[in-house]
Parts: C-alpha cells; sequence; structure tokens
C-alpha cells in the first residue's frame, strides 16, 4: 500500500524538526517514500514566524513573560483567541493537501489547522500528535486527534484526566536520531577526539541560541580540576566559540557545529545542558547524567523538574551551582551510576519505529 505522509513542524528550537527528520527515515527504511515534510509556520507566514521566532529566543531573557504566555495560553483553549491559532496556517495547509493529497498527517508541533482539512472525498484525514517534551501543554490536546505519542506514563494519566480515551495515547517515547541507539567502540571514540582515558569528561551543550551567558567562568573553574576534561559543543555561535578558545585551557576542547555529536554525548560522564526535549530524550538514549541550567518557566521548566524527579538530573540555578554540583557529581560514582540506572528504566528504545509502526497499525484497523 502506497501512503503520502505529510509531516508538519515548527522552526521554534531545533527539536520538532529534528523528530519530523527521525520520522521520515523511519517510513523511508520500512518502504514508505512519498514522505513530505513541511516547516508550516515558516511557509504560511515567514515574516510573523520570523517575529515570533525572535521572541522566543529572547524569552530565555523574561522568563516570567514568557511564562505567562506558556501557561496562560493554557487557561484559553476554550476562548475564541485561540481559534486564531487553530486556524493558523489553514490555506497554505490546505493548498499542500491539494496537490500532495496525503492520506495521513503527523504534527511535531500542536499544529490545528490539520484537523480542518479533508481529502478529496470530503472526510477528515487521520491526525496523530507527537508531544515532544515530558509535558504536554494543552494546545497539543483536542478529540479530534487519531492518536497521541507521548513520552511517559504519568503523561498519559494527564491526558486520562483530560478525557482523552487510553486506546487514544501511546507511550512510544520522543523520536531522536538512530547515531544515539547504536554501540560505538568509546577506546576509539576518546582516540577520534583527543581524550585521555583516564579523567572525567564533562560535556557542556550550550544551546542552540548561546543562552549560556557565564560559560567561560564555568569552563575556567572546571578546568581547575585535573580530573576533569571539559567539552563544549558552541553550535554556530561563532563569538562564543572564539572566546573560549582564547581561555587556552590545555583540558578544554570546544566544538562549532558539530554534526556527530551522539559520539560526544558516548563517552561525557555528565552533561551541563538546558532541558528541551529532544536532548533530554538523547541523553536519556546513552544514559548520561544531567546538570540543568537555570530552566525558563514553560515546557523547560517541566522537563527539569520531571528528571530532577526521576533521579535523572540536578537543576543549578547559577553558575556557582553549575560548578559545585558538576564536581560533587564527577567526585561521586555511586551517585553517577544511580542516576544512569535510572535513566535506563526511563528511556524508551526506537521510538520512530513504534510510532510508524503504530500509525500504519491504526490505517488497518
Amino acid at each position: 500500500m502506497d501512503l503520502n505522509i505529510l509531516i508538519t513542524t515548527a522552526p521554534f528550537g531545533n527539536g520538532h524538526k529534528m523528530v519530523a527528520t527521525a520520522l521520515n527515515n523511519a517510513f523511508v527504511n520500512k518502504g514508505y517514500n512519498n514522505v513530505f515534510v513541511i516547516d508550516l509556520f515558516t511557509e504560511a507566514h515567514p515574516k510573523i514566524t520570523e517575529t515570533i521566532k525572535r521572541a522566543y529566543i529572547k524569552s530565555y531573557d523574561f522568563g516570567k513573560a514568557y511564562s505567562k504566555l506558556y501557561y496562560g495560553s493554557e487557561k484559553l483553549t476554550d476562548k475564541r483567541v485561540v481559534e486564531l491559532y487553530r486556524n493558523f496556517g489553514f490555506k497554505k495547509l490546505r493548498e499542500i493537501t491539494e496537490t500532495f493529497k496525503p492520506d495521513i498527517i503527523i504534527n511535531t508541533f500542536p499544529i490545528l489547522a490539520s484537523l480542518k482539512i479533508k481529502n478529496a472525498q470530503g472526510k477528515n484525514i487521520p491526525v496523530f500528535n507527537i508531544v515532544t517534551d515530558f509535558y504536554v501543554h494543552k494546545l497539543w490536546i483536542s478529540k479530534d486527534i487519531d492518536k497521541f505519542y507521548i513520552a511517559t506514563h504519568e503523561l498519559q494519566e494527564e491526558l486520562k484526566k483530560m478525557n482523552i480515551p487510553l486506546n487514544k495515547t501511546v507511550v512510544s517515547g520522543i523520536p531522536i536520531r538512530d547515531a544515539f541507539e547504536e554501540v560505538d567502540n568509546i577506546s576509539k571514540l576518546h582516540a577520534k577526539f583527543n581524550f585521555r582515558r583516564g579523567k572525567r569528561i564533562v560535556l557542556i551543550n550550550s544551546g542552540a541560541f548561546g543562552v549560556f551567558k557565564n560559560i567561560k567562568k564555568v569552563c575556567i573553574e572546571l578546568c581547575k580540576h585535573k580530573n576533569i576534561q571539559v567539552a563544549v559543543v558552541c553550535g554556530n555561535n561563532k563569538v562564543q566559540k572564539a572566546n573560549l578558545e582564547s581561555l587556552g585551557l590545555r583540558n578544554l576542547k570546544v566544538f562549532g557545529f558539530i554534526e556527530n555529536i551522539h559520539e560526544l554525548y558516548k563517552i561525557a560522564s555528565c552533561m551541563i545542558t538546558k532541558s528541551g526535549g529532544i536532548t533530554l530524550s538523547e541523553a536519556l538514549a546513552v544514559q548520561l547524567p544531567l546538570i540543568i541550567i537555570k530552566p525558563i518557566p514553560g515546557q523547560e521548566k517541566e522537563n527539569a523538574l520531571y528528571f530532577e524527579k526521576k533521579g535523572a538530573a540536578i537543576i543549578a540555578n547559577n553558575t556557582c551551582q553549575i560548578v559545585n554540583s558538576t564536581i560533587d557529581l564527577i567526585n561521586n560514582p555511586p551517585l553517577l551510576n544511580a542516576m544512569r540506572k535510572n535513566m535506563k528504566k526511563m528511556y524508551n528504545r526506537s521510538s520512530s519505529s513504534k510510532i510508524v509502526d503504530d500509525v500504519l497499525g491504526s490505517l488497518k484497523t
């Protein structure tokens, strides 16, 4: 059976696009090649989306404002103002469906316009939502969604309270790249990156937007400890990369954008990071204990609190806490092992494959 599969995504952070790519690959691996991934926000309203994107990036500096927007929008879900959001991108989506003729729509971002799209026979096209955090915002929820793919059993309980039937929810985990689940030769990876086997590696994931302001101070303090090597991934932030390299610290390695970041995850003892849903899922895949940098109110705070409650992460709210928590963790092998065991229990393997199999199975019933 040949299917046309439409996957919608959004440009707010890299996570949604990475989930869409992982799903696309999973469908192709199973012989379904008619997959169309669309960033509906950018395609439908490029100027508005660019403004929203800038506001999203600045939200890290204005936590209270973002908190009001995030939690406030949950309370508005039944009001008329949210109708504007429900219609966002509808015209563009309808144009695409007229030419592409999708048999199913999969959302990696809560795009409610997809529920209004009909096929050539005037019937609703099946719609599946993949929730990309360890918390579910009410914008994801509609009784008309055919199925929800979620990260945890706790979320399944939350959806039950929102009157979503159990048979409409699947605890699948969050899709990530296959590379995180593949077994690598750890000795070869140490040699590849020129790290010494006898020392602990602290990985710092500075975030797509360079939101971690005191990274220089953290690196200097951590590098004072002879048993620690620090690896910083700066992404596309060239200024930050140059600033850190100019420190000239012998046990500091600085990377820009790195395609094979999974290799660094696999040799690190712990990671200092923000708490985006995809990053956390990637860390779960390799059981990499986390120090989470002061999470902003909203989905990142909810993610962080969940990981802290599960014994998989430590939340650090300032530079001093980041440094002290990291050193304490590095020097406490029993705690590192306990966190790894907790992460192993939390992780759902082969999420993309599970979701694809379930979506295809749903179409046959």
